[in-house]
């Protein structure tokens, strides 16, 4: 076991989220983009009253038996985040575009280096592996509203598979990710 919790991140302008604890899922939620990169800091810090949702079962979605899960007094160590890619293909829907996405990024890269903590990034096209992998029985529903927070989940499900336990997990191309 770890002895601390890892932030398995989709960003984006609704930021998708799930908290972890070795190979169990703590929590998960979506957050505006900014809000959450705030709820980040706060909880690297040790959590004030107004920004607790990471620090406090009682503030989140919490999986079922994991209130009293010990793990919630432990650190976050790891930050695994979906990385920012600028593609040939959708270079054009970019033109413009003030990449607010890539900027929460570099924030949580600042957040990581400054207080020491592993982070991780993954590209989106390991999302059909972790569904392979049996991320859908993690899923909240309806799909839709929550497809953030399901993406988070599919990085914790392909981190936990393929880099925690060794799984050769099979991964798109990146093309093929968006397709």
């Amino acid at each position: 076991m770890d002895g601390f919790r890892t932030l398995y991140c989709d960003p984006g302008e609704d930021f998708g989220w799930a908290l972890a604890t070795d190979f169990t899922l703590l929590a998960r939620g979506i957050h505006k983009m900014w809000e959450f990169a705030d709820i980040i800091w706060d909880a690297l810090l040790g959590g004030s009253a107004e920004l607790t949702v990471l620090n406090d079962p009682n503030s989140a979605f919490v999986y079922d038996g994991q209130e009293e899960n010990p793990a919630w007094e432990q650190p976050i160590q790891r930050i695994v985040c979906e990385d920012f890619r600028v593609y040939p293909w959708k270079i054009q829907a970019l033109k413009f575009d003030p990449v607010r996405t890539a900027r929460v990024i570099g924030a949580i890269t600042w957040f990581a280096r400054h207080h020491n903590i592993d982070l991780v990034f993954q590209g989106a096209n390991i999302k059909k592996a972790a569904v392979l992998a049996g991320a859908e029985e993690f899923y909240d529903f309806p799909l839709h509203e929550n497809r953030h927070s399901n993406d988070a989940i599919q990085h914790f499900v392909y981190y936990t598979n393929a880099v925690m336990l060794g799984r050769p997990l099979p991964l798109s191309n990146e093309k093929e990710a968006f397709e």
